[in-house]
């Protein structure tokens, strides 16, 4: 696993620690960093968004902009070499993360060689969860290339309770968490989160708002059993065109970036001209696949969607038997879970 991004960054932060650890300053030092920002003085913007990350506790929405504003701050401080590890952890959390084109070379350079090590990457920071067959433990997949990832975080309780017993583990590819006993033939409910160094939220599956629920089990009764005929025709369908849908997206992304970096490049930077007159057709290609690609996500986001819930409708109203309940619980894991990752 390729760790260097990791270690930079890592490296970046370790004298700040002792000095920003000061708990529940993540919301003013963000605020503090984003004015500084707006003021362009990015050596108060670095120094808060380094407050704010030490902190700990942020969601992944405030963790990717914090790592946004170093990545922004240090370049533009002449730090290109510590910008790129925070602009690889910011696309890590957002793949569809995005810098204003008005912003200098000087900065976008880090971002783009960041974007290269994703697009290099057979894989993407990727958390996945599903109960196992014996309803005793959740089953964790991790993909982490960058190394981002210190802790593994469970918060799980009884549907509907509201404290959670929460465990955590060392990152790995594959980790299994023990459930309690108790809820082994009750419905449950679990959030899963990848947490920084700090404690701030990389990946999760469920929040506290919105848990992920599985349905327990329930006895095989006559009245219980699914009914003949059901067809999951259209489910399998609608999920077959979304993927196909954000298939194509990904091509025109792929395009997209290739012309970006065309655009960047040295063909577009010959004296006596504008980048834009020089490469006016790179940027028009830049603007119609950026269309494109954000139009078959969502076409496919809404297709995935309608599987996820056409599925659910043809479920039928009696509970099911036994071995029904435990695909149910399958089906709906893996779809809410693959939902969620496209």
């Amino acid at each position: 696993m390729n760790k260097p991004a990791c270690a930079l960054l890592a490296l970046s932060l370790f004298f700040s620690a002792s000095a920003f650890a000061e708990p529940g300053t993540l919301p003013t030092a963000l605020a503090a960093a984003e004015r500084a920002y707006q003021d362009v003085d990015f050596p108060s913007t670095r120094e808060q968004a380094e407050r704010a990350l030490v902190a700990g506790g942020g969601s992944p929405e405030e963790t990717a902009r914090l790592h946004v504003l170093l990545g922004i701050s240090a370049a533009a401080l002449g730090d290109a070499e510590a910008a790129k590890p925070h602009f690889i952890a910011a696309l890590a959390i957002d793949p569809t993360l995005r810098l204003d084109k008005s912003l200098s070379p000087k900065i976008r350079d880090p971002y783009l060689e960041a974007q290269g090590f994703w697009s290099a990457a057979s894989e993407r920071l990727t958390l996945r969860a599903a109960p196992s067959a014996d309803r005793a433990h959740i089953a964790v997949r991790l993909q982490d290339p960058a190394s981002l990832v210190s802790k593994l975080e469970l918060q799980v309780a009884a549907a509907g309770a509201h404290e959670r017993t929460q465990f955590s583990r060392d990152p790995a590819p594959e980790t299994r968490f023990s459930l309690p006993s108790r809820l082994a033939e009750r419905d449950y409910e679990y959030v899963l989160r990848a947490l920084d160094r700090f404690g701030n939220v990389l990946s999760e599956r469920g929040s506290d708002a919105d848990p992920v629920l599985v349905r327990g089990r329930t006895r095989d009764t006559p009245s219980a059993r699914a009914p003949q005929g059901r067809s999951y025709l259209l489910p399998a369908s609608l999920a077959l065109a979304g993927l196909g849908a954000t298939a194509v997206g990904v091509v025109f992304h792929v395009k997209r970036e290739q012309a970006a970096h065309e655009w960047n490049g040295p063909e577009c930077e010959n004296p006596g001209s504008t980048r834009g007159a020089q490469c006016q057709s790179v940027n028009s290609r830049i603007q119609s696949d950026e269309r494109f690609a954000i139009g078959f996500y969502a076409g496919g986001g809404a297709l995935l969607a309608g599987s996820v819930i056409s599925l659910l409708i043809a479920r039928p109203s009696a509970a099911p038997s036994e071995r029904t309940s435990a695909l149910g619980c399958s089906v709906l894991g893996t779809g809410v879970s693959c939902l969620g990752h496209f």
